[in-house]
């Protein structure tokens, strides 16, 4: 790897590491864990009564982090889960849910929007270009490494 490769992969990696750490310190400072926060964040873009298992593909979450999300959720008075027409898990939000979202998930949303809006015509467009193209060279070559088999 030459010297400008590996700069510009240190500099990538060190802003991922941010995006996540301003995500983290936002759900820390509404009393969220990172995966409540998430859960919370899908489900008002999914809408209410979406299926648990939509939760975790949109997430890219485990069935068991968005289970385990879920139920600290549901004992906190957020979500309700219901077992509707004999297929899968559906999540409601509760009236404390739903305040929760309005005044704490949805200026989160409306910042990145704003963020997105603050940009230059064109940039927003280049952004998500260029994250699909190293996405999908990450991919192949992550996709073409050998794993060993487990144990």
């Amino acid at each position: 790897m030459d010297a400008r490769t590996a700069h510009a992969n240190r500099e990538y990696n060190n802003l991922y590491r941010l995006g996540n750490e301003l995500y983290h310190n936002v759900a820390v400072r509404m009393g969220l864990s990172d995966s409540a926060f998430d859960i919370l964040y899908a489900l008002d873009g999914l809408g209410d009564g979406c299926l648990q298992k939509d939760v975790c593909t949109a997430l890219g979450l485990s069935k068991q982090t968005v289970n385990t999300s879920v139920h600290k959720l549901e004992r906190a008075g957020y979500v309700e889960l219901r077992v509707e027409h004999g297929r899968g898990t559906h999540l409601h939000l509760t009236e404390a849910g739903r305040v929760l979202v309005t005044e704490r998930i949805r200026p989160v949303a409306r910042a990145e929007e704003a963020a997105f809006a603050a940009m230059a015509p064109g940039e927003c467009e280049e952004l998500l270009r260029l994250s699909r193209v190293y996405l999908e060279h990450l991919r192949g070559l992550v996709d073409a490494l050998p794993y060993p088999e487990r144990r």
